[in-house]
C-alpha cells in the first residue's frame, strides 16, 4: 500500500511538471521586448515588420495574436529573433515548418562560403512554451532564450 501511494505522488508529482512545463503567462509582446532589450544586444538588431515577416518567413501576420521579429544589420548576418503568439497551440506547427524552412534556406546560401554564419544557423534555437513560438539564431541565442523564459 505504501509503494503504491509513493508512486501515485510521484505520477502527480511529474505530470504536474510536465503540464507546467507547456504552459506560459500571458504576457504583452511589448513587456518581452523590453526585457530583451534590456538584458541582451537585441537593440543592435533591426525591428521587423509586416512585410519582412511575409519575405523572410512567409508568414501572415493577421494569422497571429502578436509577433516580434529582428534581424541584423550587417548584410551576412544571419542573426534573427522571432517570437509568435498564436490564437491556439495548434497554430504554431505552421510556425515551427516557416522557421525550419528559414534555416534550412539560410544554410544552403551560406554553405560554401560563410562556415561562421552555417555553424551559428546548425545551432539555432527553436522552442515553443504555450501559445508562443521562439527562434533565434545568433552568438547569443542561449541568452536571448533564457530572458525569453524568464518574462514568460
Amino acid at each position: 500500500m505504501i509503494k503504491k501511494s509513493i508512486f501515485l505522488i510521484i505520477l502527480i508529482v511529474f505530470l504536474t511538471m510536465v503540464y507546467a512545463d507547456g504552459n506560459a503567462k500571458d504576457v504583452p509582446m511589448e513587456d518581452i521586448e523590453n526585457k530583451l532589450i534590456e538584458e541582451t544586444d537585441l537593440g543592435k538588431m533591426a525591428k521587423c515588420g509586416n512585410r519582412n515577416l511575409m519575405q523572410f518567413l512567409n508568414l501572415d501576420y493577421q494569422q497571429y495574436d502578436e509577433y516580434l521579429y529582428y534581424k541584423g544589420k550587417e548584410a551576412l548576418s544571419v542573426d534573427e529573433v522571432l517570437i509568435v503568439k498564436a490564437k491556439n497551440r495548434d497554430d504554431l506547427s505552421a510556425v515551427k515548418d516557416a522557421v525550419e524552412n528559414r534555416i534550412d534556406s539560410q544554410i544552403t546560401t551560406y554553405e560554401g562560403y560563410g562556415p561562421s554564419q552555417v555553424a551559428l544557423l546548425k545551432n539555432a534555437v527553436v522552442t515553443t512554451k504555450g501559445k508562443y513560438l521562439f527562434y533565434c539564431t545568433g552568438k547569443s541565442a542561449e541568452k536571448k532564450e533564457e530572458v525569453f523564459d524568464s518574462v514568460i
